[in-house]
């Protein structure tokens, strides 16, 4: 992976929601990060602790403090540039009133004087910083699980359908494709046409592929569900799923 010495904050970013001692937990993370697997490089890992001074119902922030605080961590990422500190920024983690930034880094003697001197300029927050080794903190804690992987694909295959013209609210005929040994694939089909799918055209097994249609709307929660199901039966039955696709429903 090619990247330049002094680049902080990368590109591709997604984000969901998770739990914490029954509290919700916003994740925001870097994809490639979660996608790749970086562990023999930035081995050290720092978590910027900042506490929310008026968190909502949620733990988060509301405005305009939501705005101050993302203008805080533009002007970190951007101290560590000018430092030219080697590190990532890979994790944004909201919770119970409190804010953290998660970098991995090279090494701890450039990234410490850096935040410290930002630190300094903004004593109106009691800002922390916890230091770890190695990558752990970033699998346990912010790497989306496969469940997640499959909600984050689902929510997005239905949001670049109503982007494109699609009606949410009308019936689209979603196609769910398995791949696998044949006799595996026949045993899936089965299963499915017991939860009212039907074949999107007579299919020879023995290519390697079905392709499984249900008529559903646009709603999300309940597209995700079924999706996880498809997800469960595919690893009972020993193939895989491959997720899902429709055509624009005016």
């Amino acid at each position: 992976m090619a990247r330049r010495r002094n680049q902080v904050v990368f590109d591709s970013w997604d984000s969901y929601v998770s739990q914490a001692e029954d509290k919700p937990l916003f994740i925001s993370f870097d994809v490639e990060a979660a996608q790749q697997d970086l562990t023999d490089t930035l081995t050290h890992c720092a978590r910027v602790v900042i506490p929310v001074h008026k968190p909502n119902q949620n733990g988060g922030p509301v405005s305009p403090e939501s705005e101050r605080l993302y203008e805080l961590e533009d002007e970190l990422c951007a101290a560590l540039v000018q430092h030219r500190v080697v590190c990532r920024l890979v994790g944004r983690l909201t919770c119970d009133g409190v804010r953290e930034l998660v970098f991995q880094l090279e090494d701890w003697e450039s990234f410490r004087p850096a935040v410290g001197d930002w630190m300094m300029a903004h004593q109106e927050y009691e800002i922390d910083v916890s230091e770890h080794e190695g990558w752990d903190f970033f699998d346990d804690c912010i790497r989306p699980t496969p469940e997640i992987w499959l909600l984050l694909a689902d929510q997005s295959v239905v949001r670049s359908l109503i982007e494109a013209g699609s009606d949410p609210e009308k019936e689209h005929a979603l196609e769910f494709v398995f791949t696998g040994e044949a006799p595996s694939l026949r045993k899936a089909a089965r299963r499915l046409k017991d939860r009212g799918y039907v074949e999107q055209a007579p299919t020879d097994v023995t290519e390697g592929e079905i392709v499984m249609v249900k008529k559903m709307v646009l709603d999300e929660e309940a597209i995700i569900a079924e999706s996880q199901a498809n997800a469960e039966l595919a690893e009972k039955c020993g193939i895989n799923y491959d997720g899902w696709g429709a055509e624009v429903v005016p």
